[in-house]
């Protein structure tokens, strides 16, 4: 068995189909039949639907934070989500997931991959087969830079895409968006080496390809922008703490509703762990 899927959205059906998942646990209790692209081929996956949370074994957690039952998680979960605070073990997620007009799951711009930290040996099957679906999996000792990398890029071009309503290559031609892009992935890179995160030195340069490839991409906080203040909410948050400026950040808080740039109390709760 490799892992039951809690969250079958975009990612949670990549994922659980990529593992070959053999359950799925959703507020809904219709089944779950998704079309998903892998880099290996296509697959179908009906994985079996569940309505009460399992007590045991490996459980892969792709909701989104602000829709996670945090007190009913069991202790093998992994959490593949955007944002920073979690306390548990993370997969941390660079892929633009989409839908195409057949209904089929895939990743555009970029080969998708997964970064994790060490984990229980029991996680080993749904790692390996996800390399065998093509996803890049990379082990390191410490998931945080990581973790740090991707709500960086997730705190700049989305909430961006959510202010004006454009897709994200609409965002990234604007020559003054873009500007404003690169300016907050730099200030997101000062605030984690004051956490003690050392995010990869050429961020902005790996940021830049990134948007550049997903083209059409639309980002997941069109569809829910509740996950943001796990992410541009956290990195304010983190700013204000060390007394840091962020200018660029704050100019595309600015553009959201003050709601949606406000670190939650959970994630001030956890910040002296992540800091």
């Amino acid at each position: 068995m490799t892992c039951t899927v809690l969250g079958p959205g975009l990612v949670g059906s990549y994922l659980g189909a990529a593992a070959g998942a053999p359950a799925a646990l959703r507020r809904q209790s219709q089944p779950v039949i998704q079309e998903v692209l892998l880099p290996a081929g296509r697959v179908t996956w009906s994985p079996e639907p569940l309505t009460l949370m399992p007590a045991r074994g490996p459980l892969l957690v792709a909701t989104r934070c602000h829709q996670t039952p945090w007190g009913s998680l069991p202790k093998e979960c992994l959490m593949a989500q955007n944002g920073l605070g979690q306390a548990q073990p993370l997969a941390v997620c660079f892929m633009a997931l989409d839908r195409n007009e057949a209904g089929q799951i895939f990743a555009t711009g970029v080969q998708p991959r997964v970064v994790v930290g060490p984990l229980p040996i029991f996680w080993q099957e749904t790692l390996t087969a996800w390399r065998q679906a093509g996803i890049l999996v990379d082990t390191v000792a410490d998931v945080r830079p990581a973790q740090w990398e991707k709500a960086i890029l997730n705190a700049t071009v989305g909430p961006l895409c959510l202010a004006t309503r454009q897709r994200m290559d609409q965002v990234w031609a604007d020559a003054e968006l873009r500007a404003l892009v690169l300016a907050a992935t730099g200030e997101g890179a000062a605030l984690a080496a004051a956490v003690g995160q050392a995010v990869a030195p050429e961020l902005s340069e790996r940021a830049a390809q990134f948007f550049a490839q997903v083209g059409a991409h639309q980002p997941s906080v069109l569809r829910d922008p509740g996950e943001l203040p796990w992410i541009l909410g956290h990195l304010l948050a983190i700013a204000r703490h060390y007394h840091l400026p962020t200018p660029a950040l704050g100019a595309i808080a600015g553009r959201l509703p003050a709601a949606l740039s406000t670190a939650p109390s959970a994630v001030m709760t956890a910040m002296a762990a992540t800091s």
